[in-house]
């Protein structure tokens, strides 16, 4: 009976020893297999494996997705709102009894008349990818630019200049009824993608707008001049584009991969360079994306499309483009949109094991990347990037004036340099001008921050200066760029006219082009630009800088064990603004290089790990980007024993063995 005892309480402590080692499993699903041409399943079988944590989940039906968006827009409101488009617009109800509840994203706090982009959930019901992930999108873009949640594929800031300078609208369905039933149509049996006025209806339809659906979906786009437009799709895995059934005559001929299509728009080159390049970004989770799987919808597909949503949201405005007016019986002063339409999955209907999560990268990340993509699309920037000098900073003189910037919003870079000068316009007014970087003039491609984007990552071209100033005073500096030019030649003038359809690119290639349109917002207007601009930043150049304040003692673990890792902080203030280094020495006789620069103010941190056994005093100094030094910080004393855990498991395994041997002792 001792002996048995014995033997189970060895046999717990073991056990538990042995519990500490088990690591969580990971989620699983089967791949989504590229298409052979075969039919695929409407719907997959849920996966039985474990799903999490924070998975993205799918609604039971459109009312609890609804009631998720509202959720969001409860915890922040300045920045989303959901709203009911059909009363609004005074459409009526959609048969089922469904309400069109529309969403809007943007820093509200300064204003409208942005750009502005378009998302619309599944036309067709039973395809679900699209409408599913434009709800975790969302939710993920408030978590990641209003909390302290890490984000470590993009930057905070990016994020929340997306928000204050877009109007990302999502449609949650354009089929709420085939949404709740997995059925393709609505509930009149009517093809929602099949009922716009472009060469339309096609079948089976009720007619040309026919639908609640449709006709809220028109009088939105008429009240807005959206630059960009998605509906998502499923049942394959391809991108597609206009022409659906028109100019099956003209052909073009990509020239980034050589491939030719027929049914080709007149902004057949910029469509087919700005979706490969999505292509790539979006990744390969649901199957590789080529100039096979992308391009026009009859050449793509295999079939025509009457009817279609993208093809009449790109070209239904036949005013600007009379040559489109055989096949629209009305005039939409909305169209000129760069509209895509993805198929996302080969299954229709996925299983929820298929979305993934924040870091698991499924069909959820996939649905963030077109949005993202298509959304910084929309207009063209020149932002500051880190290692750019602060704002208002002060330097001393001969000191490099460092400045790093990067060009979106565009496909092609065609010039990009500083603007500099005494005079606080030095957009307009300035007396110097950095190196022109023109590499790319000319090119279908190259020079943006999205250069060779792949599978989410978006390590694109950046540029820098590093400008020395001499004479004391106040100096300004601005970026420029001028962006996508040799995309205002379209194919076949002879056909289309000389001008392209997108308001995008005639915003960009056009100095004369001005637009106005009349919204449910206000008069929305676009004055054509053929270059663009970064903010100004303000640097004084002066022989009374001062040294940043002596930084805050570090903070952090006080004790643990030598060969772990352990994070430290500190901050320091500059009074002339300027950007701060730190230099971190850890009293073992090592220190760090110099690391940031952070903002004035910022809480920094730095890891350490000690290889032996000691009490040490960790201090930091803080220095300007003029080179002035602070004193050293207060010192934090730290201790590091000796014993690494897998000593403490070797120690406590010769404990066991010396108990088991008391133990026999005594039995004996």
């Amino acid at each position: 009976m001792k002996k048995n005892l014995l033997q189970i309480i060895i046999t717990g402590i073991v056990c538990l020893t042995l519990l500490t080692t088990i690591q969580p499993v990971s989620a699983y699903s089967n791949e989504i297999k590229n298409k052979d041409g075969t039919l695929q399943p409407n719907q997959d079988v849920e996966d039985t494996g474990i799903i999490g944590p924070n998975w993205y989940n799918k609604p039971t039906g459109y009312a609890q997705l609804v009631s998720w968006y509202q959720a969001l827009e409860a915890l922040y409101p300045e920045y989303l709102e959901v709203f009911k488009a059909n009363e609004l617009y005074d459409t009526g109800i959609a048969t089922g009894g469904y309400d069109l509840y529309y969403v809007r994203i943007t820093n509200e706090t300064l204003g409208f008349h942005k750009p502005e982009v378009l998302f619309l959930g599944n036309p067709h019901g039973d395809e679900t990818v699209g409408t599913i992930g434009m709800f975790w999108f969302t939710d993920w873009l408030m978590r990641m630019a209003f909390t302290d949640e890490p984000c470590p594929d993009y930057s905070k800031d990016w994020l929340r200049w997306l928000i204050d300078n877009r109007e990302i609208y999502l449609e949650v369905s354009h089929n709420p009824y085939g949404f709740d039933h997995k059925v393709r149509e609505d509930s009149n049996g009517w093809d929602l993608n099949r009922e716009a006025d472009m060469d339309g209806p096609g079948r089976p339809t009720g007619g040309i707008w026919a639908s609640v659906n449709g006709k809220t979906l028109h009088a939105f786009v008429d009240n807005h001049t959206i630059r960009v437009g998605v509906d998502f799709h499923g049942g394959a895995r391809m991108l597609l584009y206009a022409w659906g059934s028109t100019h099956s005559s003209i052909n073009g001929i990509s020239p980034i991969t050589g491939h030719s299509y027929t049914y080709a728009p007149p902004d057949f080159f910029f469509l087919d360079a700005s979706s490969l390049r999505l292509g790539d970004y979006i990744g390969d989770y649901g199957g590789d994306l080529n100039q096979n799987d992308i391009g026009t919808t009859p050449g793509t597909v295999g079939y025509i499309v009457q009817g279609g949503i993208g093809e009449w949201a790109y070209g239904a405005d036949i005013a600007k483009n009379p040559v489109e007016d055989p096949w629209v019986v009305g005039n939409y002063p909305g169209a000129g949109i760069l509209w895509l339409s993805p198929e996302m999955s080969t299954t229709k209907n996925p299983a929820q094991s298929t979305f993934g999560n924040d870091t698991t990268a499924k069909f959820g990340a996939e649905v963030r990347r077109v949005i993202l993509h298509q959304t910084d699309l929309a207009q063209p920037s020149v932002l500051w990037q880190y290692g750019t000098i602060e704002n208002n900073s002060h330097v001393l003189p001969d000191k490099s004036v460092p400045l790093v910037w990067q060009v979106n919003g565009s496909l092609v870079v065609d010039h990009t340099s500083i603007q500099w000068g005494t005079n606080p316009d030095p957009i307009h007014h300035p007396e110097y001008v950095t190196t022109d970087h023109d590499e790319h003039q000319g090119d279908y491609y190259g020079g943006t921050g999205w250069d060779d984007a792949n599978n989410g990552d978006t390590q694109g071209i950046t540029y820098s200066e590093n400008i020395t100033i001499s004479s004391l005073g106040e100096y300004y500096f601005v970026a420029k760029s001028q962006v996508d030019q040799i995309y205002a030649n379209v194919l076949r003038p002879d056909v289309y006219g000389n001008h392209p359809y997108l308001r995008l690119l005639k915003e960009r290639t056009n100095d004369s082009y001005y637009e106005e349109l009349q919204g449910s917002d206000g008069i929305e207007t676009i004055t054509g630009q053929t270059w663009w601009y970064s903010p100004v930043i303000h640097v004084t150049v002066t022989v009374n800088n001062q040294a940043p304040e002596k930084p805050a003692k570090p903070s952090g673990q006080v004790s643990g064990n030598i060969t772990a890792e352990y994070t430290y902080s500190t901050t320091s203030t500059d009074s002339d603004g300027n950007q701060v280094y730190y230099l971190w020495d850890w009293g073992d006789g090592t220190q760090s290089t110099w690391l940031g620069p952070f903002s004035s103010g910022a809480v920094v941190s730095a890891q350490k790990s000690w290889s032996k056994k000691g009490n040490y005093l960790i201090k930091v100094k803080a220095k300007d980007n003029s080179g002035a030094e602070s004193a050293w910080s207060d010192p934090l004393p730290v201790t590091m024993p000796t014993i690494t855990s897998t000593q403490m498991r070797v120690l406590f395994a010769q404990f066991l063995h010396h108990l088991s041997e008391l133990f026999q002792k005594h039995l004996k």
